[in-house]
């Protein structure tokens, strides 16, 4: 008999209550603030420094050298599990985060998205480095660097030690 009055009680809670569920996709989710989706890329601020690209656990995130002078940046969505750690490491909060989370689709390619980058070129061996953008990047924020920004890695190292060479007397430091 008890059992009967203990569903009669729950009956008169759930109606004073009234309906919890959504009727989705009728009624749109609720969707708290804290909640997680799909990342954004600004192609006008990133600057191809791949920082994004080294803090992606899942890989999600690739950079590429496609065709002669241009990188890529490549997101994935299918792989992403939205950590939002790209935004975190982007230096020109040129990445945010999203509620989006309606992701399904028929096609793989509409889960792909690319920002193409032009290669700066090597001033003394015309090799091809970075990005235009980030070059740029770095003369903004450190402009005593001009010597040794418009140079690749090598051409760098290469200088660097010429000028330590030139201040001990012509010693090879090598």
């Amino acid at each position: 008999m008890m059992g009967k009055l203990g569903f009669v009680k729950i009956l008169v809670i759930a109606a004073e209550a009234g309906r919890v569920t959504r009727k989705y996709p009728y009624e749109p989710p609720l969707v708290s603030s804290d909640f997680r989706g799909k990342i954004e890329i600004d192609e006008t601020k990133c600057i191809g420094c791949g920082s994004c690209v080294l803090a992606c656990p899942p890989n999600a995130l690739v950079m590429s050298d496609e065709g002669e002078g241009y990188r890529v940046l490549k997101y994935f969505v299918g792989r992403c599990i939205f950590c939002w750690r790209c935004i975190d490491v982007c230096p020109v909060d040129a990445i945010k985060g999203t509620r989006e989370f309606e992701l399904a689709t028929d096609n793989v390619e509409d889960l792909d998205e690319a920002v193409i980058h032009k290669r700066a070129s090597c001033t003394e061996c015309n090799g091809l480095y970075s990005t235009v953008k980030q070059k740029a990047y770095v003369m903004e924020k450190a402009p005593i660097t001009e010597n040794y920004v418009d140079k690749c890695p090598e051409c760098r190292r290469n200088k660097l030690l010429r000028a330590f060479e030139k201040r001990r007397g012509g010693e090879s430091l090598e």
